[in-house]
């Protein structure tokens, strides 16, 4: 069962129905029996045994530290025993979703010493969410051990802060305070009603009727660049934002708006990415609760590390106020890319992730006082639509190039797509657009009008949501009439054009593999 099936529906609208018929105290004993029955049916079954195993280690971790941190005597300990806990849930993960790490670690080792087996991975499928939830549980213990949660002392409610079966497929990562709210009562909202329903269409639209038609294209395009060459490879690379975006958030409408129809509003995970003028603004606007746990618990614990600060003062001094700022700040930059880079889990998403994206920060960071100079001396209107439209089309154009990683199951197959686009650029001919070569990638001409269509609709929707904060807002402000003839509408789309059938198979949303 996935996020986008009728089957995800029906069952949907059965869990509504029972969750607001029984009586308060039991809510949250049924939202954990629809996890697990979500669970049971979307993945692997026997993978949940990660998923216990997880709680057992945070619950009697936390009750310890929550017991004995304000004790001096046991504070080493305390420390000890979040540590332990936080390593051992890596270490789960690194065995069931790192395995590339150490595989090619193996590989190297066996090159220099040939006695040395190369390793395999294990024959074990990881849990669903693994990546997420495994976030989820290290915030929590290191919440806990700072004083900035208290601990959960029923494992059964901390269980299901782990596996709330919206977040299970594509996050957000959570913290637990947010969901505090799982064990409130919540009484029946025809609003929540409607506005989570709202949001589960929407997220529909973007996956069924945009990003599934764009990925033909994308896939087509690299699978045989032999015969599509010239200025179609560089189509798939500016495509392919557009597709990650809109799969990637389609289903986080969904899972959102799947919590909103119990009231829980878990944290927003995209605002407009494709309007921020940099590369910083872009990932404060991207996946922002995994960019938030990685600033809290990675970035900030390493940048007030005793040994950064007294790295950051002998940069000071010896290169002065700018230079002393900047280094520590691009090696805290590097470690915490590193993490995410890794939490992908896999090698070629190093490059991708890790090198491209910290190396564009710290390019930006260097030569903003030369812009900000520059724009001076020119006298550009900053605040312009001009100068805003090119810094967005810059900031695009520097995420499009580094995804490229993202189309690639492997770092040599990345850098092919790379030689690829660098031999294109001598046989760009823009008119073989208009030739007839696209009906050949799997599309009609009734497909690429109706991603023409979606895209007018997304950024209608985003500049809605830049100004109102939410295009809902703007939605429910106009007539009734008007207002249901725009759900009406996307309804109608998504039922006559979402790409579903017999071969069809909705389960393959890109993030959903982390």
């Amino acid at each position: 069962m996935t996020v986008v099936s009728f089957y995800y529906l029906f069952f949907l609208a059965i869990g509504v129905l029972i969750y607001y018929a029984v009586p308060k105290k039991v809510q949250w004993i049924i939202l954990l029996l629809l996890s697990l029955i979500f669970y049971v049916s979307a993945a692997t079954p026997y993978t949940i045994v990660f998923l216990i195993a997880s709680t057992i280690i945070a619950y009697t971790s936390t009750i310890y530290i929550y017991r004995h941190k304000d004790a001096e005597i046991y504070a080493k300990t305390v420390s000890i025993v979040a540590i332990v806990s936080v390593l051992i849930n890596i270490l789960m993960w690194f065995l069931l979703k790192g395995s590339a790490f150490w595989i090619l670690g193996s590989i190297l080792i066996n090159k220099v010493i040939p006695g040395v087996p190369v390793l395999r991975a294990l024959p074990v499928v990881s849990a669903l969410g693994m990546g997420y939830y495994t976030a989820q549980i290290i915030g929590y213990i290191l919440d806990v051990l700072w004083g900035n949660a208290d601990a959960q002392k029923n494992p059964i409610k901390l269980f299901l802060f782990l596996c709330f079966f919206p977040q299970l497929t594509v996050g957000p990562v959570s913290r637990y305070n947010d969901l505090l709210v799982l064990y409130d009562y919540h009484k029946f909202s025809y609003q929540n009603i409607c506005i989570g329903a709202q949001r589960i269409l929407w997220g529909f639209f973007k996956k069924l009727v945009i990003s599934d038609r764009v990925a033909i294209i994308v896939n087509s395009i690299w699978n045989d660049t032999t015969t599509y060459g010239g200025v179609w490879p560089w189509i798939a690379v500016f495509l392919y934002p557009l597709e990650i975006y809109t799969d990637f958030s389609g289903c986080m409408d969904v899972v959102l708006g799947t919590s909103e129809l119990f009231d829980i509003h878990l944290s927003e995970n995209f605002r407009n990415p494709f309007f921020s003028r940099n590369s910083q603004e872009f990932w404060q606007r991207w996946h922002i609760t995994l960019g938030s746990w990685a600033r809290d618990y990675v970035y900030y614990p390493v940048m007030k590390s005793r040994w950064m600060v007294n790295f950051g003062k002998k940069c000071k001094k010896k290169y002065g106020k700018r230079w002393g700022k900047f280094i520590p700040w691009s090696l805290s930059m590097a470690i915490l890319w590193f993490v995410m880079g890794v939490w992908h889990g896999s090698v070629h998403h190093i490059f991708g992730v890790s090198l491209w994206f910290w190396l564009a920060l710290v390019i930006s960071e260097l030569f903003e006082p030369i812009t900000k100079k520059i724009t001076c001396v020119l006298r550009i209107k900053t605040e312009s639509f001009g100068w805003h439209f090119y810094q967005s089309g810059r900031t695009y154009a520097v995420y499009a190039l580094g995804a490229v990683f993202f189309t690639s199951s492997s770092l040599q197959i990345a850098l092919a797509h790379y030689r690829v686009l660098g031999s294109s650029l001598s046989q760009l001919n823009p008119w073989t657009l208009f030739d007839g070569t696209v009906l050949n990638l799997g599309v009609s001409w009734k497909d690429i009008n109706l991603i023409i269509f979606g895209c007018v609709c997304l950024i209608l929707a985003d500049y809605l949501r830049e100004r109102y904060d939410y295009a809902r807002i703007w939605v429910r402000n106009q007539s009734f009439g008007f207002r249901w003839l725009i759900w009406i509408g996307i309804f109608l789309v998504v039922l006559i054009y979402g790409m579903y059938g017999p071969e069809y198979n909705s389960s393959t949303f890109i993030y959903q593999g982390f």
